[in-house]
């Protein structure tokens, strides 16, 4: 695995390139994703969603996509991205659909959980946002719900955890979808992805509870969803939705 810094630098000059492409990438398969995502999380969690109070932190949340199909539900939403390019066309777009900075923003940094960061804003939900390269994944309908992928992108899902549950409120919820891993322990991106994707063989429940539990994340949760089809290889991957709660 590359070194911590050498990932996030390859990640944030791969988004960069692609948001600058004019996010070819996120066209409208990647709204379709967005929306479903909104649509499963509020039936899966109908009562984390409300527009009049709810106030959400979408980490590494690329151009926005989900952000914008969650907007309608929630009073506001942060976005925090390392791609400069990513924050520029997410905050573009936010304006093109007439939303304040107060109801949907973007800002560009490293977020590292310490006090100062965000002014000190605390949130009622975290989601983490689409990072996986969608070049590389197709969707299959989903059976259940679905939300969005970038775990498997950080080094230490420890450490990425105790910096989101840093943001939540008492009583508030981080919420992250991935890809699972395979029983076998197989690889499951191409190499082509290996400078950008730092667990190449997808995630275990038994390390997302670790991380959770780990943060003092209460009421871990974790479900199968739904499942993909990397087109490099054809073969269907399974993806999970993972809950943990900030103790109140």
């Amino acid at each position: 695995m590359p070194s911590a810094d050498k990932l996030a630098e390859a990640n944030k000059a791969y988004f960069d390139e692609r948001a600058r492409a004019g996010d070819h990438h996120h066209g409208p398969e990647a709204r379709k994703l967005g929306r479903r995502n909104v649509a499963a999380l509020r039936s899966t969690y109908p009562l984390l969603f409300d527009e009049d109070t709810t106030e959400v932190l979408d980490y590494a949340c690329g151009t926005g996509m989900l952000s914008q199909a969650l907007c309608p539900y929630v009073k506001s939403i942060v976005g925090v991205d390392i791609s400069p390019a990513s924050v520029e066309q997410y905050n573009i777009q936010a304006a093109n659909q007439g939303l304040t900075p107060e109801e949907m923003k973007a800002v560009c940094i490293e977020l590292k959980g310490e006090p100062g960061e965000l002014g000190d804003a605390r949130f009622d939900l975290v989601i983490v946002s689409a990072r996986t390269p969608y070049d590389s994944i197709r969707l299959t309908p989903p059976p259940s719900s679905q939300c969005c992928a970038s775990y498997h992108h950080f080094p230490s899902i420890e450490e990425t955890t105790r910096v989101l549950a840093h943001f939540l409120k008492p009583g508030g919820s981080l919420l992250v979808t991935d890809i699972k891993a395979a029983p076998d322990g197989r690889v499951l991106f191409r190499d082509t992805h290996h400078h950008i994707v730092a667990h190449t063989r997808g995630l275990t429940e038994e390390a997302m509870r670790a991380a959770f539990e780990g943060t003092c994340l209460v009421g871990f949760a974790m479900k199968d969803v739904f499942t993909a089809r990397m087109t490099a290889t054809g073969e269907d991957t399974l993806w999970f939705v993972a809950r943990g709660v900030k103790p109140a």
